[in-house]
């Protein structure tokens, strides 16, 4: 399969409508096109997936590169995620790290996603930076804590008698 990517311009905003796949073989062009058009002065995007039938993890990667590469400069920003697409941002949680619109012209009439100031850190790795990078509240992308207290209260205790017998010699506990 193949991936066409047709540009257009908005004002500053460099829109890209991806068609195909966007996967292990064609993310690497869709890389090669964004690396030229960010080395071009472009900062501001809209990538639309619209017509985009399927996203592996490469295609998430080279978007959150992208999205790297914009921050504290410019903005991204996705339109049309729908179908397969839509339910591999919900299910890898990239849905809750981009401004998402339904459709181009939806996000066009929608103020500019704001470009985030705070640096990553010298790692570049940190969930939080992630999360920061893509426009989250870092606290609200993270997982929240588990009172441990409770975590060992729902620990299951195995039953049948092989269990009672052994929770007999004193086997299992803490």
């Amino acid at each position: 399969m193949s991936l066409q990517i047709q540009q257009s311009e908005h004002g500053s905003i460099k829109i890209l409508q991806l068609i195909g796949r966007l996967d292990t073989e064609t993310s690497p062009n869709f890389e090669l096109a964004v690396y030229d058009l960010h080395e071009a002065g472009w900062t501001q995007y809209l990538v639309d997936l619209s017509q985009v039938t399927y996203v592996s993890s490469a295609g998430l990667r080279v978007l959150l590169a992208l999205a790297k590469k914009v921050e504290g400069k410019g903005s991204m920003a996705l339109s049309g995620l729908a179908g397969v697409v839509r339910e591999v941002f919900e299910k890898s949680g990239f849905s809750r790290m981009f401004t998402s619109y339904p459709d181009i012209s939806t996000a066009l009439g929608a103020p500019a996603p704001s470009a985030t100031s705070k640096p990553l850190s010298s790692s570049g790795s940190s969930n939080d930076d992630v999360a920061r990078l893509l426009g989250v509240n870092p606290a609200a992308a993270r997982p929240a804590k588990v009172n441990s207290a409770a975590a060992r209260t729902q620990q299951a205790a195995p039953v049948g008698f092989f269990a009672k017998f052994l929770a007999f010699f004193g086997f299992g506990k803490k």
